[in-house]
């Protein structure tokens, strides 16, 4: 909170400055051109002037504050970048009449006298929101494009955790074993398990270098992994899929869902006669898989590996809406959603 308020005052000092002096160096020239104001009037105007510029500038930094915390500046379209630089431009200029009104109020009531009319108060303020509109604009795009630089670089580097996290040792280690052990007492059954398991290593290995893709890709990928389970648990695992065309556009990180439910095999105790039954829904910009909780007695396993590495991958994207929880029978896997594309 204090780092946000630190960030905040910084951005206002700086915006009252810029607009002061870019003003003062449009509109000095013109006085000393004609204008037959004493040395004292400009520097009583200049005062007032300031004071104005640091009411305008934080006007505007709250806007751009508001405009920050609404939405994530990453994810910020051209047509959203288009609203905001016009929605700025009104809004200063619209400021312009009452801000006149005060500036002349206060010259009149503290100064006396004041040498110009409310016509020349209102273009000279005119002049002051047009320069305080260039500026702020000027650096929300500044602000923008920097936040852009950054989301490229965490792409690229996610792209590179992606191929790590996906081609998973743990993933390979335990279906390998599980397939060797089905070729005891089921070979024809070990024939099909290795054959879906090289199609969904293929399915991870294509998609490796794709960092997110839309929740219905997702979920077909996801069909190959659960084909996989069917051979080695028959009809052990219910899933019931509770999503619009809509939510099924949504982007999601590749291989999310998959490392979810391996999770859920590991850890919980299930069979063809006592099934464990999966929901997967959506809450506002979240996906919900909600599993029943039958934890196995033997937690000597790597519980938190799994779910680390989904935490870690969402906040290298700025996610950190994720969240793994039990609720009472239940276990809840909370995963950001972004805007399809």
């Amino acid at each position: 909170m204090i780092a946000i308020q630190r960030i905040f005052l910084k951005r206002w000092c700086l915006l009252t400055l810029l607009i002061f002096v870019c003003y003062n160096a449009i509109w000095l020239p013109v006085l000393a051109e004609g204008l037959d104001y004493t040395l004292m009037q400009n520097l009583e105007s200049m005062t007032l002037d300031f004071m104005i510029c640091i009411v305008i500038s934080f006007m505007n930094c709250l806007v751009l504050s508001m405009l920050g915390a609404k939405a994530s500046l990453p994810d910020w379209t051209n047509k959203m970048i288009a609203v905001v630089i016009a929605g700025i431009l009104i809004f200063n200029l619209a400021m312009c009449f009452p801000l006149a009104i005060v500036k002349w109020w206060f010259y009149d009531r503290i100064f006396h006298d004041c040498p110009w009319n409310l016509g020349e108060n209102y273009l000279d303020t005119y002049i002051m929101a047009s320069v305080t509109s260039l500026i702020t604009v000027s650096y929300m795009l500044i602000w923008v494009t920097s936040a852009l630089r950054l989301k490229e670089k965490f792409l690229a580097e996610a792209k590179i955790k992606s191929i790590k996290n996906q081609i998973n040792p743990h993933f390979l280690f335990n279906n390998l074993n599980a397939g060797i052990a089905l070729i005891d007492y089921a070979p024809d059954k070990a024939v099909d398990f290795f054959t879906s398991m090289s199609r969904v290593f293929r399915t991870v290995l294509d998609r490796s270098m794709e960092s997110t893709q839309s929740l219905n890709e997702e979920l077909d990928d996801l069909q190959q992994y659960l084909n996989l389970l069917r051979i080695r648990f028959g009809e052990a695992i219910k899933i019931d899929v509770w999503l619009s065309d809509t939510e099924r556009n949504m982007e999601i990180l590749t291989g999310s869902l998959q490392l979810v439910f391996e999770n859920i095999v590991k850890h919980n105790k299930f069979s063809a006669d006592n099934p464990i039954t999966v929901s997967v829904l959506t809450d506002k910009d979240t996906l919900m898989v909600i599993n029943d909780f039958r934890p196995l007695s033997d937690k000597s396993g790597s519980r938190g590996i799994g779910h680390s590495a989904l935490i870690h991958r969402y906040e290298d994207f700025g996610r950190h809406n994720i969240s793994f929880r039990q609720d009472g029978d239940k276990y809840i896997s909370q995963i950001p959603l972004f805007p399809a594309k």
